[in-house]
C-alpha cells in the first residue's frame, strides 16, 4: 500500500504562505522529496473550521503506470492531490497553472511496487491530480473523487510518458559489472535497444556486424567472421542450447525474432569453458522472458516480414509467445501473376529465387515454491525456423530446371534452475528436429534429431572460492535420402527415366561431449579463473579425444582501469570430404549477358544451401587452435569507456590420414596436411554504455588473418580485412524522434586476381574454350569500402498503446562498390558488378 504522509483524520486546512512555497517547490524541484502536510512548515495545526465535520470523505485509490505499450508499473512517484473548481472535466489533462490562492488544502503520498496508491478521507468532488517521477514528465490531471465501497477496484489509471531527458523508445538496460560475473563475455547487446541502431534493419543480431573484430560481410549479407576466422569456426547458442545457424539460409534476419531478443553476448576468440567445439568465437542469444505485469503485445511489418509477440501471467507463471514470416516471395509471387494476367506472357520473374523464411518462439517460466532454501524456476521452451527457395522456372521435377530448397528445424527444452545464497544450480535437457530438402538434378533429403543437455553446478565454497563444475552434450542421428535422375533424362519417357534413376541412403551419428571444472579465485580486486575441459567429439566414425585447458585473469590496476588476460585451447572440426549436396545457387562463375560473371570466394562459399552429407573416408579432424588476448578498459569521464584488445590465435598443423575404399575394394591410404593458420590484431572501442538518451561506439580493429601452404607460404585468409572502422550512434530527440547513423570504412578483401589465359579442348564436342589463369589468394585486394546509413525513429505513446515508426537507409550517398567483376568471354577486360545501392527499408510497430 502506498505510504501516506501528513493525513489528519480529516482533511486539512494549510496556511498560504505555506502551500504557496510547497508548490514552488515542486514546479522548481520536482524530484526532490516533499514534506507532506503536517511534517512541513506551514501547516495549520489548529482544527479545521466546522464545515469540515460537515464535508463527505472518500478514500482515492489510483495506479500510476508507464504510458505506451509497456505499461510498467512505476515505484516511488509522488502523488500529490489539491481542491479544484467545480467546473473542470475529470479526465482531463489540467492545463491551467496551479494557482496557491485558490487552494485550500493538499494530500501526498508514493506509490508502492505495483504502482498503487491510497488517499483516506480525501473530500468528495473535483481535484487536481499532480504525479511526478524521476525519468517521467510531470502530469496534471483534473479527477473527481466519489464515495466508492471498501475494497473496489482502483478509481484512477494515470499514465506517465517518458521525459525529454527520458527513452524515445521506452527501453531501459540493466548494467551487470563484469568483476561479478565469473566469466562475463566479451561484449553484450542489449536486444531491445539494438534494434534502433542505423543499418540493423531492426534486428539487434544485425546490429553484431558492426561490432569491433568482426569482419565486414560481402553484399550486405549476415555472415558473422571473428577477427578473421571462417564464418564456420562460429557457434550459435540460443538460450544454453546449439542452433544449426544464428541467421535465415538468406541471411537477412536472425532466427530470433527482434521482440523476443533479451540480450546477445559475443565473445570474438575466448570464450568460457562450459562451450566447445568453435574455433572462432561463440554467440549466445538470450530469449525475453514473458512478464506479470499484465498481458502485453507487439505486432510489427516491414519490407521484409512481419510477425506479431505477445506476453502474459498464466498462473503463477508467465507466458511469452511470437512468430514471423517473411512475405517477399508472396510479393514476387503477385507480380508475377498480376503481369502475365495483364499481358498474357510470361512476366520473365519465373528464374528468379522466391525466398521464404519463418521463425517462432514459446517460453513459459514458473517460480516454484516451497522446498530448498532459495528461488527456483521451471522453464519450458518451444522454438524453430525455416527458410525455403524456389524458382519456378521448369516443372520443379527431380533433374529439370526447377529449383526447390527447404530446411527448418525445431526445438524443445527443459530447464530447472535453482539459486542458493551461496549456489547455484542448472538442469536442461533439449530435443531438436532437423530437417533439409533440395530438389534440383537430384532430390536430397536429411532429416536428423539432435539430443542436447547442459547441466552446471557451483558453490561458494569459501568467500574467496567458487567452484563450478558442468557439463554438455550434442547427439545428432541423421537419415540422409538422395534420387539422382541425369537431367538429360527429361525428354525420355517415364519408364525410361525410372530406369535410369538410382537411390543412396545413408546413416550417421555425431557427437560433442564436454565436462569441466572451474574455480574461481577473487583477491581483493583481482580474480583467477583457471578451467579445464574435457571434450570428446565423435564423427566420421572417428572420435577424438582434447583437453582443454583455459585461463581468465581479470582485476583492477586503478579504481577506473580494468585489465583483462585469457589464453586458451580451442577445438574446431574440420571435414575434408563428405558427400553433401550442393544447390550451386551461387556458383563461381555464370554468364551475364556478353561476359563472364566471376563471383569472388567470400560470397560463394557462404551462401550455399545444401543438404549436408556423412563423412567420407574418415576425412574428419579436429584441429587445435589457441587463443590470447590482453585488454584494458577504463572508464573516462561524460560516461564513456575505452577498451583496447590485443590479440592472437594460432591454428596447430596437423596430419589427416585418409582410407579411401576404391572400385576393385582396395584401400587407398594417403595423408593430408592440415596447414598452420595464425590470426592476430588489435580491438578499440571507445563506447557510451547502452542508455536511454545516447549510445553508441566507435570502433577499429587492425587484424591479420594468415594461411600457411607448402607451396605458396603464409597467404591471406579469405576474410583478411586488415582496416574496419565503424562509427555508431544513436540518440533520442524531442518529441518521440530519435536518430542513428553508421559510418563504415573497411579494407577490401583478399582477391585472386586473373594473371593469364589457357585454352582447353572438351572431349566430347571438340570445341576449345578459355580458362582463366589465377594469382594467388592475395595478389589483388578490393578496394577501400566506405558506406554511410541513417536511422529515423518516431514513437506515438498513448495511455494504452505505443506506435513505431522507421525509415532505415543505407548507403545514402550510394557509395557503388565492386562486390564482383564481370570478365569478357576471353577474360581480357573486366567491369564492376557493383553491390548494394541506396536503399531505404521502412517498418512499423505497435506496442500494446
Amino acid at each position: 500500500m502506498g505510504r501516506v504522509r501528513g493525513l489528519r483524520p480529516s482533511w486539512c486546512r494549510l496556511s498560504r504562505a505555506g502551500l504557496g512555497l510547497g508548490l514552488l517547490g515542486l514546479g522548481l524541484a520536482p524530484w526532490t522529496a516533499w514534506a507532506g502536510p503536517g511534517e512541513g512548515e506551514g501547516v495549520d495545526d489548529a482544527e479545521a473550521p466546522s464545515t469540515a465535520t460537515t464535508t463527505a470523505t472518500a478514500t482515492l485509490r489510483g495506479r500510476v503506470i508507464e504510458a505506451g505499450g509497456s505499461r510498467a508499473p512505476i515505484v516511488a512517484a509522488v502523488v500529490m492531490v489539491v481542491d479544484a473548481p467545480p467546473e473542470v472535466r475529470p479526465g482531463k489533462p489540467a492545463k491551467t497553472p496551479l494557482d496557491p490562492e485558490a487552494i485550500t488544502w493538499m494530500l501526498r503520498a508514493e506509490t508502492d511496487e505495483q504502482g498503487r496508491f491510497e488517499l483516506p478521507e480525501v473530500p468528495v468532488g473535483k481535484v487536481r491530480v499532480v504525479i511526478v517521477a524521476g525519468g517521467y514528465a510531470r502530469l496534471e490531471q483534473w479527477a473527481e473523487v466519489e464515495a466508492i465501497p471498501a475494497g473496489s477496484r482502483d478509481q484512477l489509471r494515470l499514465y506517465l510518458e517518458r521525459d525529454a531527458e527520458g527513452s524515445a523508445d521506452g527501453y531501459r538496460t540493466e548494467v551487470v559489472s563484469a568483476r561479478e560475473q565469473v566469466d562475463p563475455p566479451s561484449y553484450t547487446l542489449d536486444g531491445q535497444s539494438a534494434r534502433h541502431y542505423a543499418g540493423a534493419g531492426d534486428d539487434p543480431m544485425l546490429a553484431a556486424l558492426s561490432m569491433p573484430g568482426v569482419a565486414r560481410s560481402p553484399g550486405g549479407l549476415a555472415v558473422l567472421s571473428f577477427r578473421g576466422a571462417a564464418p564456420t569456426w562460429t557457434g550459435y547458442y540460443l538460450d544454453g542450447h546449439p542452433v544449426p545457424r544464428g541467421y535465415h539460409v538468406l541471411p537477412i534476419a536472425a532466427v530470433l525474432m527482434p521482440a523476443l531478443v533479451d540480450s546477445i553476448e559475443f565473445d570474438p576468440g575466448n570464450y568460457g569453458p562450459g562451450y566447445g567445439g568453435y574455433g572462432g568465437g561463440m554467440v549466445r542469444m538470450h530469449s525475453k522472458a514473458g512478464g506479470r505485469d499484465g498481458v502485453h503485445g507487439q505486432a510489427h511489418v516491414d519490407l521484409f516480414d512481419l510477425g506479431a509477440a505477445i506476453s502474459a501471467p498464466v498462473g503463477r507463471g508467465a507466458l511469452a509467445f511470437g512468430l514471423r514470416r517473411s512475405h517477399v516471395d508472396s510479393v514476387l509471387g503477385l507480380a508475377t501473376r498480376t503481369i502475365e494476367a495483364s499481358t498474357g506472357s510470361d512476366a520473365g520473374l519465373s528464374s528468379l529465387l522466391f525466398p521464404a523464411f519463418w521463425d517462432y518462439l514459446g517460453r513459459f517460466d514458473l517460480p516454484l515454491e516451497g522446498g530448498w532454501e532459495g528461488r527456483r524456476t521451471l522453464s519450458l521452451r518451444a522454438l524453430g525456423a525455416g527458410d525455403s527457395l524456389r524458382s519456378h522456372a521448369g516443372s520443379g521435377d527431380v533433374g529439370g530446371d526447377g529449383f526447390e530448397f527447404e530446411s527448418s528445424f525445431h526445438r524443445f527444452d527443459l530447464e530447472y534452475r535453482a539459486e542458493g545464497s551461496k549456489w547455484r544450480a542448472l538442469i536442461s535437457p533439449s530435443l531438436r528436429l532437423d530437417s533439409a530438402h533440395l530438389e534440383q538434378s537430384t532430390d536430397s533429403r536429411r532429416e536428423a534429431t539432435v539430443f542436447s543437455s547442459r547441466m552446471l553446478y557451483a558453490a561458494q565454497l569459501h568467500r574467496v572460492l567458487e567452484l563450478e563444475l558442468g557439463s554438455d552434450l550434442v547427439y545428432e542421428r541423421y537419415h540422409r535420402f538422395s534420387k539422382i535422375v541425369p537431367m538429360w533424362a527429361q525428354q525420355l519417357s517415364p519408364e525410361q527415366i525410372d530406369s535410369l534413376t538410382t537411390f543412396e541412403s545413408s546413416r550417421g551419428e555425431d557427437l560433442s561431449l564436454g565436462m569441466w571444472v572451474a574455480p574461481t579465485l577473487r583477491l581483493g580486486d583481482w580474480t583467477l579463473a583457471p578451467a579445464l575441459r574435457m571434450s570428446i567429439y565423435y564423427t566420421g566414425k572417428t572420435g577424438f579425444f582434447r583437453p582443454e585447458p583455459r585461463l581468465d585473469v581479470r582485476g583492477l590496476v586503478h579504481p577506473k582501469v580494468e585489465l583483462r588476460a585469457r589464453i586458451g585451447l580451442y577445438s574446431q572440426g574440420l571435414v575434408v570430404r563428405t558427400n553433401n549436396a550442393s544447390s550451386y545457387v551461387v556458383p563461381s562463375q555464370v554468364l551475364l549477358g556478353n561476359g563472364i560473371l566471376d563471383i569472388p570466394s567470400s560470397m560463394f562459399q557462404l551462401f550455399d544451401p545444401r543438404v549436408e552429407g556423412e563423412v567420407l573416408d574418415g576425412a574428419a579432424v579436429y584441429t587445435k587452435n589457441i587463443h590470447a588476448s590482453l585488454s584494458v578498459q577504463a572508464e573516462l569521464p561524460w560516461q564513456l569507456r575505452l577498451r583496447a584488445t590485443a590479440y592472437w590465435r594460432e591454428g596447430l598443423p596437423d596430419e589427416l590420414e585418409v582410407n579411401r575404399e576404391l572400385e576393385d575394394a582396395t584401400i587407398y591410404n594417403y595423408d593430408i596436411s592440415i596447414s598452420r593458420r595464425r590470426g592476430m590484431g588489435m580491438e578499440l572501442m571507445l563506447s557510451r554504455p547502452m542508455g536511454e538518451v545516447f549510445d553508441g561506439w566507435i570502433g577499429y580493429t587492425l587484424s591479420s588473418s594468415r594461411l600457411e601452404s607448402a607451396e605458396t607460404g603464409w597467404r591471406p585468409a579469405t576474410f583478411d580485412q586488415r582496416h574496419n572502422l565503424v562509427v555508431l550512434l544513436s540518440a533520442s530527440l524531442p518529441r518521440g524522434f530519435r536518430l542513428g547513423m553508421r559510418f563504415r570504412l573497411v579494407s577490401g578483401n583478399p582477391d585472386e586476381p586473373v594473371v593469364g589465359t589457357q585454352q582447353i579442348r572438351d572431349l566430347s564436342s571438340g570445341l576449345l574454350y578459355t580458362e582463366p589463369l589465377r594469382g594467388a589468394l592475395g595478389d589483388e585486394y578490393r578496394p577501400l569500402f566506405h558506406q554511410l546509413d541513417l536511422r529515423l525513429d518516431k514513437r506515438w505513446i498513448r495511455r494504452r498503446t505505443a506506435i513505431s515508426a522507421y525509415l532505415d537507409v543505407q548507403n545514402v550517398y550510394n557509395n557503388l562498390y565492386p562486390e564482383a567483376y564481370v570478365y569478357s568471354l576471353d577474360w581480357s577486360q573486366r567491369e564492376a558488378l557493383f553491390g548494394l545501392p541506396i536503399y531505404p527499408s521502412l517498418g512499423v510497430q505497435v506496442d500494446f
